[in-house]
């Protein structure tokens, strides 16, 4: 059974004119298999049972459940060692998934529905006419105008992506040609994983149908316990020559699985390189890009991304994004443990993290992406507080606090909807990660004390925020304590009120023991974007636009510090920031 792409309909002939049998730049098809053809390692598995006997119907029926092989991953007790188990590979249902009947040509669609909760599905057929069954890695629920959540799975190493990523081709399987007849036809499909025992020698037909798996549970999740809330339309981007190179993501150099923001490329991109990084079956990091996704729509990051690992102290937008991530993994696939794969023979166990717990060499601080994981996924489990609170703190307070996101201002949203236990819970979790709950609870971690590790606290890093109005000079510093790029320290953060809507200047002067260091800077926010800087002809003075009398987070940070390739050491650097109305 082959891998093939499907494109639009208008298109369809021209993509059936290759081998039913072979990689096209198409369709990810599948040949027939079971009791009319043989099979082929890796592809669709299509077995057709003869009509039942009578009584006939008078319309020809078409039933049979749709399946795809998944490959779970072994792990050993210490979590050091393991990977991808072959051995061990289940067929899965694939869950509202679209199925059509196709007529031999290619050219029209005969029927159409959708797989149900088992991957089962039945369509009505025109008698006598011939055709084939084609399963498109692509889901959606509810209503057609505005459902639920649509879900796509493309190739974008497709040609049809570097004009639009939205035109890229779907993944589908397809079966043999057969022609309906009265009564029913039963027609089961399976994806297969392509896997030879030695290495993908067959078609990767599954490969699509897993990414779909994982984040249709997700979604569905989701809607449950805000039924009221739809997700927005998503591609998925999978190609078997997507791997961790930075580059064309047209020649699938993806650089990781990632979500990707920009309007014109949007979507969740996943690796595929065989022997180097596969995650179609890693439902760990398909599901944290997917909770990148659900953030970043329906909530708000902050995150400034970058290189990051569980044993790193992070810009708090950082260290809150990506222990969401984990955390939102492990709650909807309804397990502690996150793994990745990689390597050759996808044997190598590159991550593998028990959300139920912090490592001991990792810091139990609010700047730790695993301390703030583990708040969240414990915040999730328990009885006093669950999924449900945490989600609707994403989308109401979280969204529109006037803080950077991080642990404290999700916290703030999250603990005026709690019971008194469940209150109680989230002061007990929220003083695990070095946060002061109760009264002293805020977006702006103003009672925080420490980092983590009271005694090595950096004045670059606490308080979390240093106060600003106007017409106020203070000395604020920025540290490569922590490392550079997306570290903690490395931004400043300020929390900055105005009295008035209008525009105001802000002046950096380095502090007199840092003369030479001449390339601090200030960002002003309002609910996580950038305000207008009126001024471009300097960075050490910068003018933006405040919309409204209030409070604004607000970054000051130094070109040095922000560059790896500079600093070898760790070092401070301060400067005076002051603040007044501009000149009208």
């Amino acid at each position: 059974m082959a891998m093939h792409r499907i494109k639009p309909l208008n298109r369809t002939k021209r993509a059936f004119r290759f081998s039913f049998c072979t990689l096209t730049a198409a369709v990810l098809a599948g040949c027939g298999g079971g009791s009319d053809s043989s099979s082929t390692s890796g592809g669709a598995t299509n077995n057709i049972s003869p009509p039942s006997p009578p009584p006939a119907v008078a319309t020809p029926t078409i039933s049979g459940k749709i399946t795809y092989d998944s490959v779970p991953t072994t792990a050993s007790t210490s979590g050091s060692t393991g990977g991808l188990d072959y051995s061990k590979t289940t067929q899965l249902p694939v869950s509202h998934a679209l199925v059509e009947l196709v007529s031999s040509d290619g050219a029209t669609i005969l029927g159409n529905t959708t797989t149900d909760d088992t991957g089962a599905y039945t369509l009505n057929a025109p008698s006598g006419k011939p055709g084939y069954v084609r399963v498109t890695a692509q889901a959606f629920e509810g209503p057609a105008s505005t459902p639920d959540y649509t879900i796509k799975v493309r190739d974008n190493t497709a040609p049809e992506y570097s004009a639009s990523p939205d035109t890229a081709p779907l993944y589908s399987m397809r079966g043999s040609v057969f022609t309906p007849t009265t009564g029913v036809t039963k027609l089961d499909l399976n994806a297969g994983s392509g896997w030879t025992g030695a290495n993908y020698g067959g078609a990767r037909t599954a490969a699509p149908f897993a990414i779909l798996d994982q984040t249709v549970n997700a979604a569905r999740q989701l809607h449950r316990a805000e039924p009221g809330v739809a997700l927005p339309a998503l591609n998925i981007f999978w190609s078997i020559n997507n791997r961790p190179t930075s580059g064309d993501a047209n020649s699938g150099f993806i650089t990781t699985s990632h979500y990707q923001r920009a309007d014109q490329s949007k979507g969740l991109y996943i690796l595929g390189a065989e022997d180097v990084d596969t995650d179609e079956y890693d439902s760990s990091v398909i599901v944290h890009e997917f909770g990148h996704y659900v953030e970043a729509n329906l909530s708000r990051s902050d995150s400034i991304g970058g290189d990051h690992s569980a044993a790193n102290m992070l810009d708090i937008r950082v260290a809150f994004g990506e222990g969401f991530g984990n955390a939102f993994s492990s709650m909807m696939r309804g397990t502690p443990v996150y793994t990745d794969t990689a390597g050759a023979r996808q044997s190598v166990l590159s991550v593998s993290l028990h959300l139920d717990q912090v490592p001991p060499a990792d810091a139990k601080s609010w700047a730790n992406e695993a301390a703030v994981g583990n708040f969240l996924y414990s915040a999730s489990q328990s009885a006093d507080i669950g999924f449900a609170p945490l989600y609707h703190a994403l989308l109401n307070g979280e969204r529109t606090t006037p803080a950077l996101t991080s642990a404290f201002s999700f916290a703030t949203a999250l603990r005026p909807a709690l019971t008194d236990a469940g209150k109680s819970k989230l002061d007990a979790l929220l003083g695990d990660i070095a946060v002061q709950g109760g009264s002293q609870l805020d977006a702006w971690g103003t009672q925080t004390k420490s980092s983590g590790d009271p005694g090595g606290d950096n004045s670059a890093a606490v308080p979390v925020y240093l106060p600003l109005t106007v017409g106020q000079s203070i000395t604020a510093c920025v540290t490569t304590e922590y490392g550079t790029d997306n570290k903690l320290g490395v931004y400043r953060h300020l929390r900055v009120t105005v009295p008035a809507a209008g525009a105001y200047q802000f002046t950096t002067v380095p502090a007199a023991r840092d003369e030479s260091v001449n390339d601090f800077g200030v960002i002003v926010y309002s609910q996580g974007k950038p305000l207008l800087n009126l001024t471009s002809t300097s960075s050490t003075v910068s003018t933006y636009v405040f919309p409204a009398a209030g409070v604004y987070a607000a970054d000051m940070m130094s070109a040095r510090a922000l560059d790896s390739s500079t600093e070898t050491a760790p070092m401070s650097y301060c400067a005076n920031v002051l603040m007044k109305t501009a000149n009208p």
